[in-house]
């Protein structure tokens, strides 16, 4: 295989194929006829971490070590078509035979295992088969593509390339060209679910939640563009987008004598970095006459933030300014404990979605997990709040148990803020 290589094809650390002598020494042998090719991306967990916990010399050290173990396992001896590269980073790129694959990845890890026992270190690996006549970086894309696909499934190390994928990047590329012309355009709008007083069974407040209707896609569903727009740094536009709206919307019913509830916000951690959130909200609920206890603040756990400093001071600065600031989607995440340690909040919004399938005589330890995260709040002076409540079996537990408010389709779907007003449970008197 020597002959095929380049003189500037090579990693100046691990000794590997770069990108550029990869894809020539791949494309060479994909052109040969070569059959039953597989390409496999392999990605080191938390290099980050590594770096800062043990420094750089021995990150590189650990960098060449995973390329002595790739080299040996898929060496040129067992087949004639093997490559491996290094393109960037922990980031690297294998050429092999398609029929050990799987078990020549289950070896590499277990590998990384033996050399390093008292350090967890996980290589993750996307799986794609091309046929001959495709482009080799085409072929790097769509295997990296099936090893991002696993990046929070620490159960699985592997993932084979399917069409989905592809799909799926469409669509997030979709969202983000399209994200300016629908704020623009009206293809977004805010819809309000109603938050109900347990204890009383009335409407207590509401949430603000984004909807997007595309021309060309129809129903965009919030599960896709969220955390599209918080992957690729864009959220605020939507977040600064609701929330103007939702200011919009109040002005107007006070402005008519009309009936007012509180509304919660959604913002994201992201905000806090890629705008000037404070000052967004503030000018907006000055320049719509609105009392900032009116203006709930939610932020979700979903989006990690190593910078705790940049958060924290942004919580405590909505808090000392009056605002109720809300933590959203409690028990969804890995960092809910952490989050509660290093956050004030003054309500937890539980997600309900292990309730699903809910029954009184079945779930004994859901309720207790529920039940201990209500007391857990209330030692913390913090309200609890559950959402995704779907049935009166559910309510009706969340009740006994004493939760403060609740919320989801059992009390209304999303609607026009108007439609709350409307609802027969009636409104709390504010």
């Amino acid at each position: 295989m020597s002959s095929l290589i380049e003189i500037d094809s090579h990693d100046s650390l691990t000794g590997l194929l770069n990108r550029a002598g990869f894809h020539e020494c791949s494309r060479k042998i994909m052109i040969s006829g070569e059959s039953g090719l597989s390409v496999v991306w392999f990605n080191l967990d938390n290099f980050k971490m590594f770096n800062k916990r043990f420094g750089f010399d021995k990150g590189d050290e650990l960098l060449k070590e995973i390329a002595l173990i790739l080299n040996v396992i898929f060496s040129p001896e067992k087949y004639a078509c093997n490559l491996t590269a290094r393109f960037s980073d922990d980031n690297f790129v294998i050429l092999t035979n398609w029929s050990s694959v799987e078990m020549d990845i289950d070896t590499v890890q277990e590998y990384l295992y033996s050399l390093h026992e008292n350090v967890t270190l996980r290589l993750r690996a996307g799986i794609y088969f091309p046929s001959n006549d495709e482009d080799i970086r085409t072929s790097c894309d769509r295997a990296k593509l099936a090893c991002d696909n696993i990046k929070k499934n620490h159960s699985v190390s592997s993932c084979m390339f399917h069409d989905d994928m592809s799909r799926d990047i469409a669509l997030q590329q979709h969202i983000l060209d399209s994200l300016d012309n629908a704020i623009n355009n009206g293809h977004i709008s805010v819809l309000y679910q109603p938050i109900i007083r347990v204890s009383t069974g009335k409407i207590c407040e509401a949430e603000a939640l984004a909807r997007w209707n595309d021309p060309e896609l129809g129903i965009i569903s919030p599960a896709k563009f969220i955390p599209t727009l918080e992957k690729y740094r864009e959220i605020h536009k939507l977040d600064v987008f609701a929330m103007k709206r939702v200011c919009v919307d109040y002005r107007k019913r006070s402005e008519s004598d009309m009936p007012l509830l509180p509304v919660s916000v959604n913002i994201s951690r992201l905000d806090f970095e890629l705008c000037d959130i404070i000052s967004e909200i503030e000018n907006s609920i000055s320049l719509n006459n609105i009392p900032r206890e009116m203006m709930k603040i939610e932020i979700t756990e979903s989006v990690n933030d190593e910078d705790m400093t940049v958060l924290t001071l942004g919580i405590e600065k909505f808090r000392a300014m009056g605002y109720e600031v809300w933590m959203d989607d409690f028990g969804s995440g890995y960092s809910s404990l952490n989050v509660l340690k290093d956050y004030n909040f003054d309500t937890i919004k539980f997600d309900m979605k292990f309730l699903h399938g809910f029954n009184v005589h079945k779930s004994e330890k859901a309720k207790y997990i529920i039940s201990s995260n209500l007391e857990m709040a209330r030692l913390m002076g913090m309200q609890a709040l559950a959402e995704g409540v779907e049935t009166e079996e559910q309510f009706e537990y969340l009740r006994s148990i004493g939760f403060d408010k609740a919320q989801g389709y059992y009390f209304g779907k999303p609607m026009e803020l108007d439609e709350i007003f409307s609802l027969k449970r009636g409104i709390e008197t504010l």
